[in-house]
């Protein structure tokens, strides 16, 4: 499994994209991209060591990252790209993680199928389809 993204759970997407502009120089690699399925919007953020940031906003009160934000938690998770995600997810499913949700379509990767997972520490990890890149700019 390759490293595809960081996921970062914040209330206010677009005060989020100004705060780490000017905090860490992380620049816009998309346009923000509503996502009806997971309930969010999105935009994904690049930094000078080529570190993907996935940022995502609650677009209503019933969006699982909502729940995260009132908890006060904002790494949400690790994104990684697979070649047969039905396969990960039993492979994972034997060595303790837990389905949460999918596999399902993301507008943000273009219809290709995504998946979350958790195990026991509480890592939250989203797995997609291998060979695919966000809606970058």
């Amino acid at each position: 499994m390759k490293l595809n993204h960081l996921g970062i759970a914040v209330k206010d997407i677009k005060s989020a994209i100004h705060h780490f502009e000017d905090s860490l120089g992380w620049w816009k690699k998309s346009e923000i991209i509503y996502d009806p399925i997971q309930d969010v919007r999105v935009i994904f953020m690049g930094d000078d060591n080529d570190i993907l940031y996935e940022l995502l906003e609650p677009a209503s009160k019933d969006s699982p990252i909502f729940k995260l934000l009132h908890k006060r938690i904002s790494l949400y998770h690790f994104c990684y790209e697979v070649d047969d995600i039905e396969t990960t997810i039993k492979e994972l499913s034997k060595k303790n993680f837990i389905l949460i949700s999918g596999p399902v379509e993301a507008v943000a990767f273009r219809g290709k199928r995504i998946a979350f997972m958790f195990n026991i520490e509480n890592l939250t990890i989203e797995l997609v389809e291998k060979n695919l890149k966000p809606q970058l700019k």
